[in-house]
């Protein structure tokens, strides 16, 4: 030992002759002589190692005498195993490279490690594992790990002969770690092998990044580790590996500041102490890896998220195994893109791309999804949901929607469900459903992934679920991606669906519309195409097919009997009714792409409404009681009668312009609203009637806004379209109220309506359009208006039908004037002697009149100044016919009176119509009183 560290340079050129009566005492029977010996043999292994090739035959030479035999004779001695396996170490590393070319000697060297990897005794087996990195070390010397430089590319293996020679030396390593690792239940021993493994990666150097070296030295032992989960004995063994795996995948995107790696470090603080020693003073010489090792890391990920493993795994557990294997995934991802932007091999980047999708659909979807529960069931949804959203993060839009790659649409979920049909009185207009096995993109791919892993989940959606699906389905181009949303989404209305199912799809659509909301218009401003409109309108048209559908709201109504039931619909309606208040808030944008698709939405949805109303009704209208789709539809009407814009143009001069509301100038807008309105009051009327006693709130505010809306309105040509539009149902409303008149006087509708009508009479008295041409064909709500039990309702009718009446004889002047004055006189002279009821009913007229005149602009004063004089007159000429009627007329007489009110109307028209004030019966006194008298009876 002196004499090697004096003469460090003579004493290895002559190593052949003093090194072999070293290493023979290593099988010595005397233990202080073999302990001498190896300690020597340790302090001059930095001179004699490599050996010489002098060396390495003088021990050969040993070998093939008695050394091997001796070896050989010690195994037989329990004792004496882990001396012989100590000594076989020392004995490889002195061979050297003798041991790589002598084969008919190395399989008999072999044979010792072969007999001690199966030894029952632990200690022999460390021992062994210990011994066996010698011949690591002798099949690949130190000049292999040598870097050269910074290398950033891995080198060729040539020449191929090395390659294979390479590859069978790491097989033939590599055999009984594995053998050890696959039966070994102790984790020392375990341990023991990992660290070996590990110096073998340390030794291999750049060869380590070569496909081939990958597969026969990395690859084995990771599936061995990962195939055995992640139990509390073999934590630390999976946290090592995972944090070689991890740096291995890693290494292809260092460059990237958001893919830093502290994942790494948590799995080494998992790791036991001896294996996190070795990672902190080996490390492998990873480069950046090539896409032909794309394959290779999947089927690890494959192994590590193998669904078997899952069963009785703790959440906490699977918590550390997905984190693990989404960054791992991540990686992966973001080196294929690297690859085709530094390569350009846009092949193999299709490829990998279809096998990164089909890889998801078959590890987080068929194999796990649907087929647990409770708390580990939303655990893999949530990382199903999460790798996909890695896909469509990390992909450029330029591959998630490129033409030039196709996936085939292999979804078993879909090819059940297609085959679904709806009922043959049922359609949905020009919506396309996905077809299985037609091929599609990525982005299209991703979506329709996530959402069947979505239908496969039986449980609530989590928040963090629904905002990784927004990300997935709104990442993408719109047409394509939004195309595949509606298709599945309107797909899943065709099958049988409980109120929970129902729920999670208004989800999942109230996210994604939300989504929307926050760029529509300035999509439609920028990029606004025809082709889109379709399917945007069928998008946000969704909640109704879903609320219409007679399927879903039979199941609805089977469900009323559950406490649930009504919970559930209010969140449905919720739903769908905080995205259309954001919608109708916007959907008066002055331009011309926005104006053009919301006038489309608005149109499209009452056509769907008109098609499905009658079927829903046929199928049960009496349970047609406060249904989703009254709520929705009403939501969306009030939006629209509230909305700032429309209610600005409604309020336009007809000589003004605004250049703030040039875009809803047109009346196309106001139309959609109106038939909008038309429905929603058709609508409500099966709801009033199959429950007239309740609140109906979103009724009462309809008619709020449409009185406030009704109010802005101006322009003579916009009154017509109104009554032309909701006239009849309004008379509808008149009749049903006067129906059910008792039960209607306990909410707040009969006031709401009360407050719409005299909005509409002012209008009317405004534009004197109440015995015009036009308006005659609404004469059937004047004549329910008339009747109408609400004495509001049909006092401020009777006056207005007056008022107009006396404006149209006042313009004669002198026909009627004496007669008139005198029949003022009378009233004079009657005055005292009216009852205190009378004088209350004739001021309760007059107030009612006044407030149907009351000036709104400047052209309603010239109108009402006109008018006062006569509706004074006709409020009070006939208080004594009052008086009489009262107390002459008996009870049923009164109801026969009443009766006969119904046909006034048309007795108004024609005594007051400028061509009858000139006949001479209509100068005589008598008739104008009886007229006058007739107009008294009605209004007590």
């Amino acid at each position: 030992m002196k004499l090697a560290c004096q003469s460090h340079k003579r004493m290895r050129e002559l190593s052949s002759l003093w090194v072999p009566p070293i290493y023979r005492r290593l099988l010595s029977a005397d233990k202080p002589e073999r302990d001498m010996a190896e300690r020597c043999l340790i302090k001059v292994s930095c001179v004699i190692l490599p050996p010489q090739p002098l060396l390495s035959k003088a021990v050969a030479l040993d070998l093939e005498r008695k050394l091997l035999c001796r070896m050989m004779n010690m195994l037989d001695d329990p004792s004496k195993k882990v001396q012989a396996v100590r000594s076989w170490g020392w004995i490889i590393s002195l061979l050297g490279t003798d041991a790589v070319n002598n084969r008919p000697l190395l399989n008999k060297l072999l044979k010792v490690p072969e007999q001690m990897f199966i030894d029952l005794d632990t200690q022999v087996q460390i021992a062994t594992m210990v011994s066996w990195r010698n011949l690591v070390d002798a099949f690949f010397p130190s000049q292999a790990s040598e870097s050269v430089g910074q290398e950033t590319v891995v080198a060729p293996l040539e020449p191929r002969e090395h390659a294979t020679a390479q590859v069978k030396r790491t097989r033939l390593i590599m055999v009984p770690l594995c053998r050890v690792l696959s039966r070994s239940r102790n984790i020392v021993l375990s341990s023991s092998c990992l660290s070996t493994w590990n110096y073998l990666l340390h030794r291999l150097g750049n060869l380590i990044n070569h496909l081939p070296i990958l597969e026969a030295a990395f690859g084995p032992i990771l599936k061995i580790i990962f195939s055995f989960g992640i139990n509390d004995q073999n934590k630390p063994l999976w946290s090592f590996c995972m944090s070689l795996f991890h740096d291995f995948s890693s290494s292809k995107s260092r460059h990237r500041e958001d893919l830093c790696t502290p994942v790494n470090q948590n799995l080494v603080a998992q790791s036991c102490m001896h294996l996190k020693a070795l990672l902190n003073a080996q490390h492998i010489k990873w480069l950046p890896w090539e896409i032909g090792c794309f394959h290779f890391q999947i089927d690890i990920l494959g192994t590590i998220l193998n669904p078997e493993l899952f069963q009785d795994m703790i959440p906490e557990k699977m918590l550390i195994v997905m984190d693990s294997a989404t960054e791992i995934f991540r990686f992966v991802l973001v080196g294929v893109q690297i690859e085709l932007k530094e390569k350009g091999s846009c092949e193999q980047v299709r490829l990998c791309i279809t096998d990164l999708c089909k890889f998801v659909k078959t590890k987080l979807f068929l194999d796990h999804v649907g087929k647990h529960s409770g708390n580990k069931c939303a655990m893999l949804l949530e990382y199903g949901l999460q790798f996909v959203k890695v896909i469509v993060g990390e992909l450029d839009h330029s591959l998630l929607n490129s033409e030039k790659i196709e996936i085939c649409l292999d979804i078993k979920y879909i090819k059940e469900n297609q085959s679904a049909e709806c009922s043959p009185k049922v359609s949905f207009p020009r919506i396309r459903p996905l077809s299985y096995m037609e091929m599609v993109s990525p982005a299209v791919y991703a979506t329709a992934l996530s959402l069947c892993m979505v239908a496969q989940y039986t449980g609530e959606l989590s928040h963090g679920d629904t905002e990784k699906l927004a990300f997935i389905l709104s990442s993408s181009d719109i047409l394509k991606s939004l195309h595949a949303v509606v298709s599945f989404m309107y797909m899943q209305i065709m099958c049988p669906m409980f109120n929970r199912q129902r729920l999670k799809w208004l989800m999942v659509w109230n996210i994604v519309a939300k989504h929307w909301n926050e760029k529509l218009i300035s999509y439609l401003n920028t990029s606004f195409r025809a082709s889109s409109c379709d399917v945007l309108h069928q998008f946000f048209c969704y909640p109704f097919f879903s609320f219409l559908y007679p399927g879903g709201l039979s199941v609805l109504w089977n469900a009323e009997n559950s406490s649930c039931a009504p919970v559930t619909q209010d969140l449905e309606v919720e739903l769908a009714v905080e995205v259309y208040r954001s919608l109708c808030t916007s959907s008066c944008n002055s331009k011309a792409a926005s104006k053009v698709f919301f006038e489309g939405f608005y149109d499209y949805l009452v056509n769907i409404i008109d098609e499905h109303m009658a079927l829903n009704i046929q199928h049960c209208p009496e349970k047609f009681e406060n249904t989703a789709i009254l709520s929705a539809l009403g939501e969306v009407v009030i939006g629209l009668l509230e909305n700032d814009q429309i209610l600005a143009y409604a309020n336009q001069e007809l000589n003004e312009t605004n250049e703030d509301f040039a875009g809803c100038r047109q009346p196309n807008l106001l139309l959609s609203c109106l038939n909008l309105a038309n429905r929603f009051m058709r609508f409500s009327i099966f709801g009033f009637k199959a429950n007239p006693t309740g609140q109906h709130q979103v009724t009462s505010r309809f008619f709020q806004s449409l009185s406030n809306f009704v109010g802005h309105v101006i322009l003579k040509k916009d009154i017509l379209l109104l009554f032309e539009i909701i006239g009849d149902q309004l008379t509808e409303w008149f009749s049903l109220s006067a129906t059910l008149y008792c039960e209607m006087q306990q909410g707040k509708i009969i006031y709401q309506l009360e407050k719409l009508w005299l909005k509409i009479l002012e209008c009317l008295n405004m534009s004197q359009l109440i015995s015009d041409g036009p308006f005659r064909l609404k004469r059937r709500l004047l004549q329910v208006a008339l009747n109408h039990p609400h004495h509001v309702i049909s006092a401020a009718t009777a006056s207005a039908c007056r008022a107009e009446a006396n404006i149209k004889i006042s313009l004669h002047s002198g026909c009627l004037g004496p007669k008139l004055d005198g029949l003022l006189m009378d009233r004079r002279k009657d005055h005292n002697s009216s009852s205190s009821t009378d004088k209350a009913i004739a001021r309760e007229e007059i107030d009612t009149s006044s407030r149907l005149v009351l000036p709104t602009s400047k052209k309603r004063t010239k109108h009402t100044d006109r008018d006062a004089g006569s509706l004074k007159i006709s409020a009070g000429l006939g208080r004594k016919r009052l008086k009489i009627m009262k107390y002459s007329t008996k009870p049923k007489e009164l109801n026969k009176n009443t009766a006969r009110i119904g046909g006034i109307s048309s007795r108004i028209d024609s005594v007051f119509s400028p061509r009858c004030v000139e006949s001479k019966e209509c100068r005589k006194p008598e008739l104008i009183l009886e007229m006058l008298n007739r107009k008294r009876t009605f209004s007590n």
